[in-house]
């Protein structure tokens, strides 16, 4: 009797250990074969120069996905190209479905500083902008005498452009306010190129707005909500 009952726990634990496996290996195969398709869908829309990826954050996403419900997905892809810029664009979004709809999220896209550069126009002809212990920095030299300068701006946003706005220049070991060299005759040249400066950021997806922008070692980082609804470009059927 007793062996009977151990022989039947075994097999018990035999069975549920073979049934654990199974699911496993069918929702990991499932979401591996999803996170092809989003990947896939996203390159055809962004055109991207490089490599995209997605990827399911919502445990047991291939098993929800055989529901209609994907969870939250995070997709990354390098090189996009949008307003003659090159981007890396990384989306998160949440409560994704095989319809394509999803609760929303947010998004970022970096800019490489030589294209911050072109796109600043003539503000500080002659400087170039960079990222400094989280600043947006321009770097040059200026004025007949070519004297190094570095000039801190701050950067703000509305929902569809990002203004920079110089706040201070460092030269010659004095930091002093970008307001304050109109009274400087030597620099009144200067102070004319430091105006603030508006981008526009245009073409969004319907529902995607601009938050904020910061500057970082590797470009200029815009970040974006999504609202909630159809996922922006995402049309029937989408993953």
């Amino acid at each position: 009797m007793t062996s009977n009952r151990r022989n039947k726990t075994r097999l018990l634990v035999s069975l549920a250990a073979a049934l654990a496996a199974l699911v496993c290996s069918t929702d990991l195969l499932v979401e591996h074969r999803t996170e092809g398709r989003i990947a896939a869908r996203a390159a055809q829309r962004l055109d991207p120069h490089g490599p995209v990826h997605a990827d399911l954050t919502t445990p047991l996403a291939g098993l929800r996905t055989l529901g209609g419900d994907v969870g939250d997905v995070e997709v990354t892809a390098r090189g996009v190209r949008r307003q003659h810029a090159v981007m890396d664009v990384t989306v998160r979004l949440r409560g994704v479905t095989t319809d394509g709809d999803s609760a929303g999220g947010s998004g970022t896209a970096t800019i490489g500083y030589d294209q911050v550069t072109r796109r600043l126009g003539s503000t500080g002809d002659g400087l170039t902008a960079k990222g400094r212990d989280g600043d947006l920095v321009l770097d040059g030299s200026v004025g007949r005498l070519g004297l190094p300068v570095a000039v801190r701006c701050e950067v703000s946003t509305t929902a569809d452009t990002f203004t920079v706005t110089p706040t201070t220049v460092n030269v010659l070991g004095r930091q002093v306010a970008v307001d304050d060299l109109a009274a400087l005759p030597s620099a009144s040249a200067l102070r004319r190129q430091l105006e603030p400066r508006t981008v526009p950021v245009t073409g969004l997806p319907r529902g995607v707005m601009l938050t904020s922008a910061h500057a970082t070692a590797d470009g200029l980082v815009l970040a974006f909500s999504i609202a909630a609804g159809p996922t922006p470009g995402a049309g029937t059927g989408a993953v």
